[in-house]
């Protein structure tokens, strides 16, 4: 019997042979041919143009290495690949290995005329490839146009074919718990926490985590809009489907969003886990690098310490005890509430309070599109004079809104509004309140806090 095992592959487009079909004929020729079916790898539901991304294309490869087999059984070509080059460079990995490839539905040829055939097996593959992703695109493209989802659905929603999306009610109330949360300052993490805690799973029945919360919070669809990019075109745009959270909660969500990830590192660690409230704050000018937490151990004080000289890149080996840190932060912030001469000098770090402004914008621009289109319309005679000012005037008014939204920014505050955050924060910093509420606090208004461990010279960035 000859050593063999089966290669087979579902592409995404769901037009071949389904994964069972592939192994009954693979099996029936086995069987027929005296060919000995050890395993079986299997890609379901993967293109063929990269093989880099097909998992089990590449364990085979790698096996081939091993002696365990001698023939890859294959339903035909466009199985194994449909880039020629990929084709061609796999093959010759494979008979480098001693492993011969077999496509029983395509006939075996003799060495000599073999890579001609493979050249030829490849490029039609490869050819066919390309059509079929530019057809795909295109209904894509005009699904898009006719306001129709046409991915997965998210959760809270199910897709029945051919129709929009519809709404899954438990599901739905889970997508509202998370923005009622996170709009009651509940952060993302805890979020994940409290959901795991009442055994929610995503809808593939894993634990959530805190990047599902943010993909929730973040995701149009759920005020009713789709947002799709399709080659260098971008879709952004009312869809069909019924939305679970309301427009004006969404957008208020997307600006308390967008401004938190602005005041917090996208890569930091949740707050739930800073040690202390200027964990993540404090800042090395000649390196710029967090000061970081150091324990100490023996009855001595913790302290803060150049991150950048712990792992040598920075000359400064100046560390803080935390006592005294806490003592020269508190009374910086007192002079620049009982001074306004220190609070000229301040430092402000302006955010915008809409701060998707590349969404916002190509959504102008998709605007500014359609209303052209209104325009050659009239033009053409297709509208009405009073259908196209009645378009034009809807049009014009949600670009202006938009554009209202993109050049919004906050002013940077008047010392008597400053003064009033800051003690507020100080309140806070000085009670026995919980080590979350304190850091909340001071992350509610300071970017961050440069000290120079070699003079001493503080400087705090507050956010306008």
């Amino acid at each position: 019997m000859k050593k063999s095992v089966a290669y087979l592959r579902m592409s995404t487009d769901k037009q071949e042979y389904s994964i069972d079909s592939q192994l009954r004929l693979i099996k029936t020729f086995a069987e027929h041919n005296g060919y000995w079916l050890m395993d079986t790898y299997i890609d379901e539901g993967i293109s063929g143009r990269q093989a880099e991304k097909r998992p089990a294309f590449m364990q085979m490869i790698d096996d081939s290495s091993k002696g365990i087999f001698e023939y890859v059984l294959i339903y035909d070509s466009s199985r194994f690949a449909r880039n020629l080059e990929q084709s061609i460079v796999y093959k010759s990995l494979l008979k480098r290995n001693g492993v011969t490839l077999i496509s029983i539905t395509e006939p075996i040829v003799d060495d000599d005329t073999s890579l001609i055939t493979d050249a030829l097996l490849g490029a039609m593959n490869e050819m066919y490839s390309r059509k079929l992703s530019k057809v795909v695109k295109r209904g894509m493209e005009q699904k898009a146009l006719g306001n129709e989802y046409f991915s997965c659905a998210p959760y809270g929603y199910k897709k029945p074919r051919k129709k929009p999306l519809e709404i899954i009610e438990e599901e739905a109330q889970i997508i509202k718990l998370v923005y009622q949360k996170f709009m009651e300052n509940v952060s993302p993490f805890k979020i994940a926490q409290e959901l795991n805690s009442l055994n929610v799973k995503t809808k593939r029945g894993k634990c959530i985590d805190k990047r599902w919360v943010q993909k929730i919070l973040t995701n149009p669809t759920y005020k009713g809009y789709m947002l799709w990019k399709i080659e260098d075109r971008t879709y952004y745009k009312k869809a069909n489907h019924p939305a679970i959270i309301d427009e004006e909660t969404f957008d208020k969500v997307q600006e308390k969003y967008n401004t938190n990830k602005k005041r917090i590192k996208h890569k930091g660690r949740p707050l739930e886990y800073h040690k202390h409230w200027l964990t993540g704050i404090l800042r090395c000018p000649i390196c710029d690098t967090v000061y970081v937490y150091a324990k100490s151990y023996s009855n001595k004080s913790d302290r803060f310490r150049c991150g950048g000289y712990v792992s040598g890149r920075c000359d400064i080996s100046k560390s803080y005890r935390i006592p005294d840190l806490e003592a020269l932060v508190i009374n910086e912030l007192y002079s620049i509430i009982n001074s306004k001469e220190n609070f000229y000098n301040l430092k402000f770090t302006k955010i915008t309070t809409y701060a998707n402004s590349d969404l916002i914008t190509k959504e102008i621009n998709q605007l500014n599109k359609t209303l052209k289109r209104a325009k050659d319309a009239y033009l053409s005679e297709i509208d009405t004079l009073e259908e196209y000012k009645e378009t034009k005037a809807r049009l014009q008014k949600q670009i202006t809104k938009l554009e209202n939204k993109l050049t919004e920014k906050k002013q940077i505050p008047t010392h008597k509004e400053l003064a009033k955050n800051i003690g507020n924060v100080l309140e806070i910093i000085e009670s026995d309140k919980d080590m979350l509420t304190k850091i909340k606090a001071m992350k509610s208004i300071i970017d961050k806090i440069t000290l120079n461990g070699s003079t001493g010279e503080m400087l705090i960035y507050f956010y306008a």
